[in-house]
């Protein structure tokens, strides 16, 4: 095998950067004559510690039956023990590829073995959304037909084929502006064509308000939750997104960037994929370069620029969930968002951390299934709700 490109496939893999291509030649390669020294070696070099002396052979037989996709890891109690969580780390890159390959409608994907699927399994979100007009009158979206809904202020708003909403407003500069707020329920998403042709991408439990024209020295709409925008480049009227309730506006000419602003995370995200915003709060300006992230404390409101993971950040507009050392409870904020449901924890102690790669596309039980795979955590699903074990 080619055990510098392995190499290089699981570092693209353990860093979030592997597309499902690169994802699905690593597994074949690991499955090759060396994969599992290489394995080994990524391991050692991703913790940084000792772990091949630490890890016993029954921890890496249990990693190597994921990879090779033959048995389902055993659980058994966790050893409360640093060595054990790193395993559990490593076990869970390895099972969420393996699931990511096997959910992805690959020819083999009957060879892993997949758990009985729980009789009140919870089905993924979809494209739903409530489109509220001007004068309060409302329209919902998934089961409106494709086609010319209605027009507001001179604009016409269409549902096209794709699912997308789309305004056109012509040239109908002297018509009244009119607010319309799109807002999609925990277990929807939606995509908007805004005006001026900009694109807005809504994750689930989310909504914009905006104008049906846009009109005079600025572009201005209003978010809650998080959305994806491709920015339409008119350096005569800059972009602006408010968030109320956050006290944080971001300002833009033309680029691509997401923000997430959901009022039950500590925390306000705006990750710049291309072009250049200024991320403003309470007066404060922080120029963001593409690669970079505005982190707002809504408590200490400070507000901070680090370098981002921009394949995680927009994983969610992608179909995919990516963690990268995400903890428990964060991670299942997002799972309550996307599946609409209820999560309840039986849990003490801190929170375990996880990585790995999982569709979004599948039952919840797809997810959860991945998760118990690494022996740290367990779940029992009643209805709409997920209840969290030790």
């Amino acid at each position: 095998m080619g055990h510098e490109r392995v190499h290089y496939l699981l570092k693209r893999y353990v860093d979030n950067c592997a597309s499902g291509e690169e994802i699905e030649e690593m597994f074949a390669l690991l499955r090759s004559a060396g994969g599992e020294t290489a394995l080994k070696e990524l391991v050692i070099e991703t913790f940084n510690e000792d772990v091949e002396q630490d890890l016993s052979g029954e921890d890496w037989d249990r990693i190597w039956q994921v990879v090779n996709k033959e048995t389902v890891a055993s659980r058994r109690p966790v050893r409360m023990l640093r060595v054990w969580r790193v395993a559990a780390a490593v076990l869970l890159v390895a099972a969420a590829g393996a699931v990511y390959w096997a959910l992805g409608g690959r020819e083999n994907k009957s060879v892993m073995p997949v758990a009985k699927s729980p009789t009140n399994d919870v089905a993924p979100g979809g494209n739903k959304a409530m489109l509220t007009l001007a004068n309060g009158s409302t329209i919902v979206l998934d089961s409106a037909h494709a086609g010319v809904l209605t027009q507001q202020g001179g604009t016409n708003i269409l549902k096209l084929n794709a699912g997308a909403l789309a305004y056109n407003a012509g040239g109908n500069e002297g018509t009244e502006v009119m607010y319309n707020t799109i807002a999609t329920p925990n277990g929807g998403q939606y995509q908007v064509i805004l005006p001026d042709g900009s694109k807005v991408w809504l994750n689930a439990g989310s909504s914009l308000r905006f104008p049906t024209r846009f009109t005079g020295k600025e572009r201005s709409v209003e978010l809650t939750g998080e959305a994806y925008f491709d920015i339409a480049n008119d350096k005569t009227m800059p972009f602006r997104v408010k968030l109320p309730g956050n006290g944080m506006d971001v300002q833009v000419l033309g680029t691509e960037f997401d923000v997430m602003a959901y009022a039950n995370e500590q925390s306000s995200h705006t990750t710049l994929v291309s072009g250049k915003v200024n991320v403003i709060s309470d007066h404060v300006i922080k120029a963001l370069e593409p690669g970079k992230q505005a982190v707002l404390d809504k408590q200490s409101r400070d507000m901070r620029v680090t370098d981002a993971n921009v394949e995680q950040v927009v994983a969610w507009k992608n179909g995919m969930f990516r963690f990268r050392e995400t903890g428990i409870r964060e991670l299942m904020r997002q799972v309550e968002r996307w599946y609409n449901v209820e999560v309840v924890y039986e849990t003490e102690g801190k929170d375990q951390d996880f990585t790995g790669v999982v569709s979004r596309n599948q039952p919840v039980s797809a997810l959860l299934q991945t998760l118990e795979l690494t022996g740290t955590v367990h779940f029992r699903v009643e209805g709409k709700k997920i209840i969290v074990l030790p």
